[in-house]
């Protein structure tokens, strides 16, 4: 953090315990915080104690522990079926799920193992990344179809019991379930009072204003609606436009009468790995009305080496 110090940044880590956005004080664990402006990014709150059974029969995406469980698991599988399920809706990154289908793919036909191995996707989603438009989500399932995976939409998983995932009208046995646990907003924001309708802070879709006073709000603790009546995605790529953009504005607003304030545009993308060092990209602008205007690249080398070069980037850059 030498780079933050040398910028005049004090850079504390710790638990937050409360916001009091009405006095500006925030009660943390290093001690109590006046502030005049605040920019909440506290991401998403994973609950999978919220699906009854998901803790003790299925591995978790989206956790570094979760991760390693699942390559452990992987190494070690030589016949059956892999379910990978979305417990509910929204979860960040909404390639993910599909992503890890197509790598686990990969990963197996490398092992010679693929041809004794069954893999499916459950999600309440009625298609792929939805907000991105029928025809994107098509292409999606195509993808998934020529890889043999199945893909099974519109599914709401009421419990996971061992080597079963239980949905309204019937069960799905499999032999290793991973899954995506619901999100929420966290706990702290919500025992604020600032979250809407939603669940979520809900924002300025240009401004990322809150509807407290000097208070915003980036990443994925937002909810941003869309024309479509769809919400923005929650995801990395977001984010980062969206600090840039409540940075330059609060450094105008602070003094900086020469700086032009920004507007967040809404436009973004992200790669879906496919395996065999391919990817596929989508990307474009969410806030185009009536409907976003997204355009998927088809998986390719030149893809894949990008998100490599990306990755590399944002390791380098930021952490």
């Amino acid at each position: 953090f030498e780079k933050l110090k040398k910028q005049g940044i004090n850079f504390l880590s710790g638990d937050i315990f409360r916001v009091d956005q009405e006095n500006m004080i925030i009660n943390a664990e290093h001690g109590d915080f006046e502030f005049d402006y605040m920019v909440i990014s506290l991401g998403t709150q994973l609950d999978p104690g919220a699906i009854k059974g998901f803790e003790d029969n299925a591995l978790n995406l989206y956790t570094a522990d979760g991760a390693a469980r699942i390559k452990e698991a992987l190494a070690k599988f030589e016949s059956g079926k892999i379910a990978i399920m979305v417990s509910s809706m929204p979860y960040k990154c909404p390639a993910a799920p599909y992503e890890m289908a197509f790598l686990i793919n990969s990963y197996l036909k490398k092992k010679k193992r693929r041809k004794n191995v069954e893999i499916s996707i459950l999600t309440p989603e009625p298609q792929p990344m939805p907000v991105a438009g029928a025809a994107i989500g098509q292409s999606l399932v195509n993808m998934l179809e020529a890889q043999d995976i199945e893909y099974l939409p519109k599914q709401k998983i009421t419990s996971i019991g061992e080597k079963q995932i239980v949905l309204e009208k019937k069960r799905v046995k499999a032999d290793l379930i991973i899954g995506v646990p619901p999100h929420s907003c966290p706990e702290v924001i919500k025992d604020a009072g600032m979250t809407g309708k939603s669940g979520w802070l809900e924002v300025d879709r240009h401004t990322l204003k809150t509807r407290h006073e000097n208070i915003y709000a980036i990443g994925d603790n937002t909810h941003i609606g869309l024309a479509n009546g769809k919400a923005l995605p929650k995801a990395g790529v977001f984010a980062k436009s969206q600090a840039q953009v409540v940075g330059v504005n609060l450094a105008s607003e602070l003094g900086g009468s020469t700086i032009t304030k920004r507007k967040f545009k809404g436009n973004g993308g992200c790669f879906v790995e496919t395996g065999g060092k391919r990817a596929a990209m989508g990307k474009g602008g969410f806030f185009h009305e009536p409907d976003p205007n997204i355009v998927l690249k088809k998986p390719s080398r030149i893809n894949y080496m990008m998100k490599m070069f990306y990755e590399k980037y944002w390791m380098k850059a930021w952490i």
